[in-house]
């Protein structure tokens, strides 16, 4: 499972925002929904409005690597009321995003961080009848190297004080940072 990790700021996150929707693609939120329905970030403001105040995970997708559907089903441990998912793994396939809040006290850098991947395999959106795997695209392994480029051009390389090196913003200073 390819992996990422970067330490920008909210104005690189919003940043990054409008180079994916430049590149065909869109931000939809980890929530709990009311309905089997989705929603997708409409602008830079409203996915940072949602990663304070919602959620921190959110799923990329863009027609350039999409070859299934989005599977959103009910979740049976809300018995009071109808709540609904998205299923891991299953369908599309989509790129996987962290942006979080904060950071662990012993954190090699003291700064929030922002995490991408994308699974190697992915589950077909007919689970129930067609029990098959399926690789993830070469589309979508070149659209999320086209993130982590434009990423890098964002950062410099860390070295932390465990001695290993991160991708963080040319924004930050050391001494806020490590």
């Amino acid at each position: 499972m390819p992996e990422m990790n970067f330490y920008i700021t909210d104005e690189e996150r919003m940043e990054l925002f409008e180079f994916v929707k430049d590149n065909d693609g869109v931000f939809i939120p980890d929530l709990t929904y009311d309905k089997p329905e989705t929603i997708q970030m409409q602008s830079k403001e409203e996915l940072i409005r949602c990663i304070y105040e919602q959620v921190v995970g959110f799923y990329v997708l863009s027609p350039r690597f999409q070859i299934e559907p989005m599977i959103i089903t009910k979740n049976r441990f809300y018995t009071e009321e109808d709540k609904y998912n998205i299923v891991q793994r299953t369908g599309c396939p989509y790129i996987a995003v962290g942006f979080f809040r904060g950071f662990a006290d012993d954190a090699p850098i003291k700064y929030k961080c922002t995490e991408f991947f994308h699974y190697a395999r992915y589950l077909h959106h007919d689970w129930e009848t067609n029990f098959g795997e399926f690789p993830a695209t070469e589309e979508l392994k070149a659209y999320y190297k086209m993130i982590v480029k434009f990423l890098k051009s964002k950062c410099r390389q860390v070295t932390a004080k465990n001695g290993k090196k991160y991708w963080v913003s040319k924004t930050l200073k050391d001494e806020d940072i490590l």
